[in-house]
């Protein structure tokens, strides 16, 4: 993963719990699942982590705190090319000393990073996912509870998630095929929960004197967005829209994210600039587990992507059209 990728914008058995009713493991899998959503939200926590796709290996260092009852975290990139994110509830600060830059965003409404990434509504995803218990292992040391999210059809993976069993904190996610083969995975490599952590390790120590700041100068809009995707997967809905200019490339773009409670997929759409957007995705492609689709419609560049199928973003994408 390259800088810019890496902007968060992831076993031993011993019992397998072949003998609980179907009902009892869905129930129970529920219940872990909101407790891993309290854990996020609740603890404090730092530790190591990797994040695996296709061939790449990258290592990552978080520190998260609970200030004034939100969270606050830094991530740390401990492999590849030096970068360095500072998170609140509201703002992402992306430092990138080898580009002398530093990005200022708002926080997305598709932003859900490891360890955080299951929905608020958890009783949503039972319309389009199974969800059972797993078995038990051990992750980081630590012993893990495995939680089994597959979808019912084909326009979404599925996920292996392991969560600790004194903390409920999420320690390795797995996204799956539909013959769940791993496309990526984070796993911590080691993490301590509940220690203190002062305010100081939430501080960037990337030196930022004579840094080029770039604001997002993204703006929430009140009214009905101009573009709309006409054809949905079953539970996919329209969760965020936003009119905005684009960092570093000063192009105003609405974006438009949908989503079923878990998965994501986000719409771009920009005016077309010859020869500016040659480049620009056309079709379908493929960056480890992130699938897009690119096409133009009516002088303006469309790009769906997100981590679903090929199939998703392509019926989606396809399906943009100015609103009536």
């Amino acid at each position: 993963m390259t800088a810019r990728a890496l902007r968060l914008s992831t076993l031993s058995v011993v019992t397998l719990l072949v003998s609980v009713p179907l009902w009892a493991a869905d129930d129970g899998a529920r219940d872990w699942l909101v407790k891993m959503t309290r854990a996020v939200r609740n603890l404090d926590y730092e530790g190591v982590f990797v994040y695996q796709h296709e061939s790449r290996i990258d290592t990552l260092r978080i520190v998260h705190k609970i200030v004034d009852g939100a969270p606050h975290e830094r991530l740390v990139s401990l492999s590849g090319t030096p970068h360095e994110v500072i998170r609140d509830a509201r703002e992402v600060r992306r430092y990138y000393p080898d580009e002398n830059a530093v990005v200022i965003e708002q926080r997305r409404a598709d932003n859900q990073n490891f360890p955080s990434i299951l929905p608020d509504r958890l009783q949503d995803l039972d319309e389009n996912y199974t969800i059972q218990l797993g078995k038990n292992g051990r992750v980081a040391g630590r012993t893990a509870q495995e939680i089994l999210i597959r979808p019912r059809d084909s326009y979404r993976y599925g996920y292996r998630l392991w969560s600790d069993r004194d903390s409920g904190l999420l320690l390795k996610a797995d996204l799956v095929d539909d013959k769940e083969h791993p496309l990526e995975q984070f796993v911590f490599t080691q993490v301590n929960v509940g220690g203190v952590i002062p305010m100081s390790a939430l501080q960037p120590q990337t030196a930022t004197t004579g840094m080029v700041s770039h604001r997002d100068n993204r703006e929430l809009s009140s009214s009905e967005p101009l573009w709309t995707a006409t054809k949905l997967p079953k539970g996919f809905r329209l969760l965020m829209q936003i009119r905005r200019e684009v960092p570093l490339r000063k192009k105003l773009v609405e974006h438009l994210v949908y989503s079923d409670g878990l998965a994501a997929v986000s719409v771009f759409v920009e005016k077309f600039d010859a020869p500016d957007d040659k480049a620009r995705v056309q079709g379908t492609s493929r960056m480890g587990a992130v699938n897009a689709y690119g096409t133009q419609i009516d002088q303006h560049h469309v790009t769906a992507m997100g981590e679903v199928p090929s199939a998703t973003v392509s019926l989606i994408g396809s399906s943009v059209a100015r609103r009536q």
